[in-house]
């Protein structure tokens, strides 16, 4: 997209071409039409002129082409820039969305050592009460072989 300055530039400059066009064959038709000259010398005057407004036509061509370029290679430049920025964004989301991965895979890493560790602690903590219901059981039974 082209900037309004670029816009109003280019609007501005062809206006002005083209009314300096207008108004110089205008201008020349009439100087040349009122003159008082012979048949042959206007006739001459008005190939000279032509000759001229077509030149005029051409350098304007030419500057209105060259501007026309000019706003093509703007565009490019944008469009470049654009696109450059585009990718350092696409990068930085992956690189973002790679550490939330990261992060996520670390917590649920350590979530399931606590977990382990607390099922260790659960199976140890089982364990020490069987053991403690055997040796009762053991002391009961002894002493209930003793009284008999």
């Amino acid at each position: 997209m082209m900037s309004k300055d670029v816009q109003h530039a280019n609007t501005g400059s062809s206006s002005c071409i083209k009314g300096a066009i207008i108004g110089g064959i205008i201008g020349a038709a009439a100087a040349l039409l009122l003159a008082p000259k012979s048949g042959r010398e206007l006739r001459q005057d008005l190939k000279n002129k032509c000759g001229e407004a077509g030149e005029a036509v051409k350098t304007a061509a030419g500057a209105i082409s060259e501007t026309a370029s000019d706003c093509v290679h703007t565009v490019g430049q944008q469009a470049a820039n654009i696109k450059e920025k585009v990718q350092h964004l696409q990068d930085n989301m992956r690189q973002r969305a790679a550490e939330a991965a990261e992060t996520a895979s670390d917590t649920v890493s350590k979530a399931a050592d606590k977990a382990r560790e607390a099922a260790d602690a659960a199976a140890e903590h089982g364990k020490d009460a069987v053991d403690k219901l055997e040796d009762s059981t053991q002391e009961m039974l002894d002493k209930a072989k003793s009284q008999t």
